[in-house]
């Protein structure tokens, strides 16, 4: 084995225990004297007696919505059925759940495994103090369907490994087609459009005139009230992948795609550009990109609730005005049009805008984020004597139905297996689920019926073999789809998802707010009242003192870690 291995072989379960700091970092029960007890070659159950082993302790965190304990969730009993592991839940509430998981470590009373709620970045944090069981060596030989999938997806193998070479945990995986790669639909009220006698516009010149079109049109709703607006956008909101500040949507026109994804902050106005990490907010797009939308400002096209903030952090203020039964938008970006535009019969009058043409390129982002949501869901600690079940089980939850049911819900709930083997959406005849036991909306259901987000993986290749595709995210990919996602991921190479090393992300801590504060300012100032060659100048002067080139310095260490880590 290499380097400092966080588990021994231990010659019975008998004998296995918790070594002290004077010994072993972690104790371990490798597999040679368990096999009387335990199956670790994918053979249910896992484990054959549960009386002869102590219950692994695994801490949960569990959204507000859930009042069923976690281990009467459907999808948990039926995990422990199937796999015949014991297990003693630790319930910690979502709300604190980082402070109190940090208290938990920094003061020794930590489960044995942690069920979500350990981040990468926390998994580095105590890297040094052996405090969670490097995972590579288990993987490789208790869980064939993640080696699979890492073989397939190299990507995700380089993004879950830390700068040590080791791996901490086992990570959730969620592929919805690229789903949250891209923002949600850009749309244009396509009723307005043929009122004012326009096409849906292929250029940014056609999209301005559009623009022009409805402000001139007067009182295109037909309330009898001038509360139309040609464009709304979220100034500075980079919630729900970048869906709502579309400014990041037009500086690929002017030449270089910046991009922003509030699931990845430090990592704003990064691309990949030939292979190299790039700080996209100091090129020359950025500034024309400011520009022309100071002439929308100064042309009254911008609804002025788009500098102002929502209710919450993600969601722009002009979303509320779409809760309504009348059209008040000419163009705007949602996430999910289905949500976020109540009323049918309004959400019937936008279309999704193709990808626009501009005088150096085309508009559309790719955000900096991955499907790889977390590296180290599923996290050993030093204290489970049992670490080669615990890798069994992962390997059990990551089989493809037991995937798509511990994340979305269970047969009986959320789904219904048809005929041809497949998991289908239980829906009534209005496209919703049908909630079962009294339950008030999906969220609450699904909460109460599986743990969700733990350590599973759900590919794209599922769709269609396993299960349905998400059936309220159907509309919010075509929408994807014409704005020119394929394309746009083709194109554009956002940075991927990396572990960094502890003064890696502390530089980035220290560096990254200031630089972020100088780009937001430059902007803001940009729309209100245009650039010039001497604010182009000290803003590309503040970047430098403040340290970008230190900030795409360390991204590119990490990035070349990456590159080598993935073949």
């Amino acid at each position: 084995m290499k380097g400092n291995r966080n588990f021994r072989k231990k010659v019975s379960m008998v004998t296995a225990v918790i070594c002290t700091a004077s010994s072993l970092p972690f104790a371990a029960l490798a597999d040679e004297g368990a096999g009387d007890n335990f199956n670790l070659d994918g053979t249910l159950p896992i484990v054959k007696n549960a009386d002869e082993m102590d219950p692994i302790e695994i801490a949960i965190v569990v959204p507000p919505e859930r009042t069923v304990p976690t281990e009467d969730l459907v999808m948990v009993k039926k995990m422990v059925e199937d796999t015949g592991i014991p297990i003693k839940w630790v319930e910690i509430p979502s709300d604190g759940s980082t402070e109190k998981i940090n208290l938990m470590l920094n003061s020794g009373d930590y489960p044995d495994v942690f069920w979500n709620g350990i981040t990468s970045d926390i998994a580095i944090q105590y890297s040094d103090q052996d405090l969670f069981v490097p995972t590579e060596d288990l993987i490789d030989k208790y869980c064939p369907n993640l080696t699979k999938i890492y073989e397939e997806r190299p990507e995700y193998k380089g993004g879950s490994t830390a700068p040590n070479g080791h791996s901490y945990g086992f990570p959730y995986v969620e592929e919805m087609y690229g789903l949250v790669l891209t923002p949600g639909p850009f749309l244009i009220n396509k009723t307005w459009l043929d009122a004012v006698g326009k096409e849906v516009p292929t250029t940014v010149d056609e999209w301005v005139d559009c623009l022009r079109a409805f402000k001139e049109a007067g009182d295109l709703n037909g309330n009898g009230e001038a509360d139309e607006v040609p464009y709304s956008f979220g100034m500075g909101c980079d919630g729900l992948f970048d869906s709502y500040d579309t400014f990041y949507y037009f500086t690929g026109a002017f030449g270089s795609a910046d991009s922003v994804c509030s699931g990845n902050p430090q990592a704003n106005h990064l691309r990949i550009v030939d292979g190299k990490v790039h700080f996209t907010a100091a090129d020359d797009a950025f500034r024309k990109t400011a520009d022309f939308f100071n002439m929308l400002y100064n042309e009254n096209l911008i609804d002025m609730d788009s500098f102002s903030p929502g209710p919450n952090a993600d969601t722009p203020l002009y979303i509320s005005k779409m809760a309504g039964d009348t059209a008040v938008i000419g163009c705007l970006g949602t996430w999910a049009p289905v949500n976020e535009i109540i009323n049918p019969d309004v959400r019937s009058q936008y279309v999704a805008i193709p990808r626009l043409q501009g005088e150096s390129g085309k508009g559309g982002v790719e955000v900096n984020y991955s499907e790889m949501q977390e590296t180290s869901m599923v996290a050993i600690t030093n204290k489970c004597k049992y670490p080669e079940v615990v890798a069994s089980l992962v390997n059990y939850c990551m089989d493809p139905e037991i995937s798509v049911t511990l994340n979305w819900g269970p047969e009986g709930y959320t789904y219904k297996k048809g005929d041809d083997g497949i998991l289908h959406f239980n829906l009534d005849e209005n496209n919703n689920i049908i909630l079962q036991d009294g339950y008030q909306s999906f969220t609450e259901q699904r909460a109460n019926t599986t743990p969700g987000r733990g350590s599973l993986i759900v590919l794209s290749d599922y769709y269609g073999k396993v299960a349905d595709y998400t059936w309220d995210a159907v509309d919010l990919l075509e929408g994807q789809k014409e704005n020119g996602k394929e394309e746009i991921m083709a194109d554009i190479d956002a940075v991927p998802k990396m572990m960094l090393t502890l003064e890696e992300q502390q530089k980035i801590a220290q560096i990254y707010p200031q630089i972020a504060n100088i780009v937001d300012a430059f902007q803001m100032n940009g729309i209100m009242q245009g650039t010039t060659d001497s604010t182009w100048e000290q803003y590309q002067s503040d970047l430098k003192a403040a340290g970008v080139d230190d900030l795409v310095a360390t991204y590119q260490a990490a990035y070349d870690r990456f590159c080598e880590s993935s073949k």
